[in-house]
């Protein structure tokens, strides 16, 4: 929500429709809508790159093992065991510039004329799959959801040549469809000229943009509502980054601040030694009265316990690994500075 969504819908539409967070609202319907499952957020399969880049610790081309085609990746993770593990690929992701959107070339061939499907023998175009996909879930036209966004309808070429900025991809579409509320909804955001600092259009910025703020809003559990956090692991939370999670669980060692953001290495890296972190000691407990009386539970043998409260009583329950068997009580209570009973056992069965 603060590093990725921004960058998708811009700043100015991520205002307009999200905005700060003011507490969750119990009236709010935080579920998944039909039309940006199915629709908005597919946006992105018209920024997926025909190359796989793959990268050394320099950020160039890797002697070993050369970018490839995306469609020679489909079902490939072997290419991940046997060439180099995961870091020259996800160096390649954070270390190249996205690809440029156009009008007139929305998807890349990669994943139009060559996408494979699991359990089909023959290619399958992408496109194809979202325009009917969209048609069997009986989505309205592009022009409607306009309308449901506070936008102008398209009633002429000239007003789709208006939002799409490409005249002849715009005469291509009314000349296929022939009435401009025949356009489905994926393709007509999708070929929306994008708003400034964005990756969408209009109506997708829209859409997306009404559904995170459904899904945040609606969410009694979201990390920022009452009670969920105190201050200051709040404030731990936002040490929180991807390119955090890439330090921690690679052999990546320099990355960008941003990784949603493409910069040139060296200059825009910064060492993981570096990138903030979250302290978990934000989140250790002070041990309760009972517990610094009677002691912490003895531990057993092929089995564990956990600590409840029950009747304001603090309980220790026990339990057994599988193929064991419990032999004695189950919950011991401490009572009077002293745990009521001898922790039990677990017999082999």
């Amino acid at each position: 929500m603060r590093d990725y969504v921004p960058k998708i819908i811009g700043e100015e539409s991520f205002e307009h429709y999200i905005g700060p967070y003011r507490g969750y609202d119990p009236t709010t319907d935080p579920s998944t809508s039909n039309v940006f499952a199915t629709a908005a957020f597919r946006f992105g399969h018209g920024t997926i790159s025909p190359i796989l880049q793959r990268l050394n610790e320099s950020f160039q081309m890797h002697e070993h093992f050369p970018h490839l085609r995306i469609s020679s990746t489909f079902f490939s993770p072997w290419r991940i065991v046997k060439e180099g593990g995961i870091e020259p690929t996800l160096r390649g992701t954070i270390g190249t510039p996205a690809s440029t959107a156009s009008a007139n070339m929305l998807l890349t061939e990669e994943v139009t004329e060559r996408l494979i499907v699991v359990n089909n023998s023959q290619f399958t175009d992408l496109a194809s799959l979202n325009l009917q996909r969209g048609r069997d879930h009986g989505l309205p036209g592009y022009n409607d959801w306009r309308s449901f966004c506070g936008l102008e309808r398209i009633k002429t070429l000239e007003g789709l040549k208006e939002v799409v900025r490409d005249y002849r991809v715009a005469e291509k579409i009314l000349q296929l469809y022939k009435n401009p509320d025949n356009i489905d909804v994926w393709l007509g955001g999708l070929v929306e000229d994008t708003l400034p600092g964005s990756r969408t259009g209009p109506l997708n910025a829209c859409l997306i943009g009404k559904q995170m703020k459904a899904f945040r809003d609606g969410d009694r559990f979201w990390w920022e509502a009452d009670g969920m956090f105190s201050q200051q692991q709040k404030d731990e939370l936002l040490n929180g980054s991807l390119s955090r999670i890439i330090c921690d669980n690679s052999n990546i060692r320099e990355v960008h601040t941003d990784s949603f953001r493409f910069g040139k290495f060296p200059n825009d890296y910064l060492s993981c030694d570096h990138m903030p972190s979250i302290n978990l000691e934000a989140w250790r407990e002070e041990k309760s009265r009972d517990l610094v009386q009677c002691g912490t539970p003895r531990q057993i043998k092929n089995g564990d316990f956990i600590l409840s409260s029950t009747s304001g009583k603090l309980v220790a329950l026990y339990s057994c690994y599988h193929g064991f068997k419990l032999k004695g009580a189950a919950a011991i209570i401490c009572e009077e500075n002293r745990w009521s009973n001898q922790p039990p056992q677990c017999t082999g069965t």
